[in-house]
């Protein structure tokens, strides 16, 4: 069996520098209507292809909002875990 990881789980290992980043492709996705090759999109190819399911790219947004909020307002364990 595969090591199966949530999208959450992706977003958690994730450093500061990539979670920021990934915040500000999510922005951009929101003005633009378009994803851009980034952070963001990495972590969703890379779930598809492990899952198998193509399409459902806003599963992506609350994940990437909850591990924000909780790295950023210092309510995650130390080890991102």
């Amino acid at each position: 069996m595969r090591n199966f990881k949530t999208i959450e789980q992706r977003f958690f290992e994730l450093s500061d520098d990539e979670l920021k980043t990934a915040f500000l492709e999510y922005e951009d996705w929101r003005k633009t209507g378009i994803l851009r090759d980034g952070v963001t999109r990495r972590v969703y190819d890379e779930f598809t292809k492990n899952v198998g399911i193509i399409g459902a790219i806003h599963l992506i947004a609350e994940p990437l909002l909850y591990v924000l909020v909780k790295r950023f307002a210092g309510l995650e364990e130390p080890n991102h875990e």
